[in-house]
């Protein structure tokens, strides 16, 4: 392969690392948010269910058993949602940087034909609002 050649490799290579560490970190972002969004309804629902720990109603013991036993299940899937996220984030990282490391100038070309279905797509929406 030739300097020309390997730079643009390169270069692709690291604006899709750039990518990946931007889209890891927006990810981040989003998960937090949402995990502490999800932790207090969950402590809303476990103080809940605090509360009428003491009714001795039937049926209300029958409903607080079921929801204990989904509020487990809930922290349970969230937990492999999460890792799983996360695996197929790192795996479409490698993926990606293999194949931009294997094929140069057909990533390059992706991406000049990204970047120019962009621009036209802008050009379009800045000539309508005119």
């Amino acid at each position: 392969m030739n300097s020309t050649a390997t730079d643009a490799a390169d270069k692709v290579s690291r604006a899709s690392r750039d990518a990946a560490a931007s889209f890891r970190k927006r990810g981040a972002e989003t998960r937090d948010s949402t995990n502490s969004e999800l932790r207090a309804f969950l402590s809303d629902v476990e103080e809940l269910l605090r509360k009428i720990a003491d009714i001795s109603d039937a049926e209300i013991a029958r409903v607080r058993t079921k929801v204990a036993e989904a509020l487990g299940d809930v922290r349970h899937t969230l937990g492999e949602t999460a890792d799983s996220l996360r695996e197929r984030a790192r795996v479409a990282v490698d993926v990606t940087d293999d194949y931009v490391r294997e094929r140069p100038w057909t990533a390059i070309g992706i991406a000049a034909a990204i970047g120019l279905l962009l621009g036209a797509g802008v050009s379009a929406a800045t000539r309508g609002r005119r």
